[in-house]
């Protein structure tokens, strides 16, 4: 079978193409970085496309993508996107155009990978979420739609990292709420091969099925296994109130700070379980529960490591947005008490103040950019860069400063690392 996978560099999206493989089927991948796909799976037919550009609202490309196609898989999705136009055409316009064309060149086998809890949930994943799902079932295909609860894997992504950072806390271990909610858990491997076994069975048409274990756990017990599974001694338990929670979704709203936004917290207010036996009788695929999917791979210290840089990953962003803020406005206030010594030997003696002014200022807004998330893998190398410049002007005209007692130059130093290492863990993929 030729399967069209449109999203296949994701968290899931990649284990189905896997399995997919992995059953001899042949797969076309429609993903926004088709080199990266390439390098993860070595000759594989992956196709650049964008689904929020006005590229993928067209239905004649689709047309080409599904040439030779015998079914689609459609696992693309974006939490919380910056502009509501994009979670439109991703959740729904592109699809719609897809979908479309499927009914025309006659391509009738469609595995839709939605969420649980979008029923009950209004924010702007869920409406454009619903959306697409209401008109899918509209159209005249073979759909079936999967709403997978929480999805693990031996790695992590969003929410499942978060849960990773809850546990790994030293001092107690945080909940959400009281810690009861009710926690459906699905491997990403099950589940790809649950939708592996749909497009060779054709079995569950026209069913909506929510992927899921049998065996539901609360927030607190599941944060408690993967403490148990780091090796880490149980802490207390501490509640985080909803509008703690709340408050701080807002936060991560304005500052970018993923995966903490307002739809992340909304989630844990709906629904979070799905119906284990319906999966397991359509697609024959028996889900493990929690305890055996950890049982089955110890963990390794590449997990800890990353489950404990996780939660510190927006905390260096902070910290150097704030180190960025305070340097540029105390320059601004003293510019030219702290400048004189190396702008005088740069340029005339009437424009040390504006130099120093202007310097202070880049120092501002590149905080800003830092401080709202804008481009952070651009703006690491931008702050390596003044931080390197800097360092190399001071230490050359001014190089009694290596000497001075407050170390005003080798502190420079470790500031490189850090930023050194914020590049590194803003790329999660």
């Amino acid at each position: 079978m030729r399967v069209l996978v449109i999203g296949a560099n994701g968290f899931i999206g990649s284990a189905i193409v896997a399995k997919l493989h992995q059953a001899s089927h042949t797969t076309r991948c429609v993903v926004r970085n088709s080199a990266h796909l390439q390098h993860r799976f070595p000759g594989i037919d992956a196709i650049s496309l964008d689904l929020s550009s006005e590229e993928a609202l067209d239905q004649q490309l689709w047309y080409g993508l599904l040439d030779g196609i015998d079914a689609v898989v459609n696992v693309a999705g974006v939490l919380q996107p910056l502009n509501p136009r994009v979670s439109w055409n991703v959740h729904c316009n592109a699809p719609d155009a897809l979908y479309s064309a499927c009914e025309k060149l006659g391509v009738r086998r469609i595995v839709h990978v939605s969420a649980t809890g979008v029923a009950e949930a209004n924010n702007s994943c869920s409406r454009t979420t619903r959306a697409r799902e209401d008109a899918l079932r509209k159209r005249d295909l073979d759909w079936t739609i999967l709403r997978p609860v929480l999805v693990v894997g031996d790695g992590s992504n969003g929410g499942t990292s978060m849960i990773r950072a809850l546990a790994v806390n030293p001092i107690f271990t945080p909940v959400i709420g009281d810690g009861s909610i009710p926690l459906g858990i699905i491997h990403k491997n099950e589940l790809a091969l649950g939708i592996v076994e749909l497009l060779r069975t054709n079995n569950g048409i026209k069913a909506t099925l929510e992927p899921s274990c049998k065996k539901e756990m609360s927030m607190g017990e599941v944060v408690g296994s993967y403490r148990s599974w780091f090796g880490l001694p149980k802490r207390p338990i501490f509640k985080i109130p909803f509008w703690v929670m709340v408050a701080m979704g807002k936060v991560g709203d304005l500052l970018h700070l993923d995966p903490i936004n307002s739809t992340a917290v909304a989630q844990f207010r709906g629904k979070m379980t799905g119906d284990g036996e319906q999966f397991e009788r359509v697609t024959g695929v028996e889900v493990s529960n929690l305890p055996e999917i950890l049982a089955a791979r110890p963990s390794e210290s590449q997990d800890l490591w990353h489950a404990r840089m996780f939660l510190l990953r927006p905390v260096i962003r902070l910290v150097l947005a704030m180190f960025w803020l305070c340097s540029g406005l105390v320059g601004l206030v003293r510019a030219s008490h702290l400048y004189d010594a190396v702008f005088a030997q740069l340029v005339s003696s009437d424009l040390v103040g504006l130099v120093a002014v202007l310097a202070s200022s880049l120092n501002v807004a590149l905080g800003l950019l830092i401080l709202f998330g804008w481009n952070l893998r651009l703006m690491a190398w931008v702050q390596f860069t003044f931080v390197l410049v800097g360092l190399a002007l001071q230490g050359v005209l001014v190089p009694q400063l290596w000497f001075d007692p407050t170390a005003v130059l080798i502190k420079n130093i470790p500031i490189l690392v850090l930023i050194l290492i914020h590049r590194v863990v803003e790329q999660e993929r």
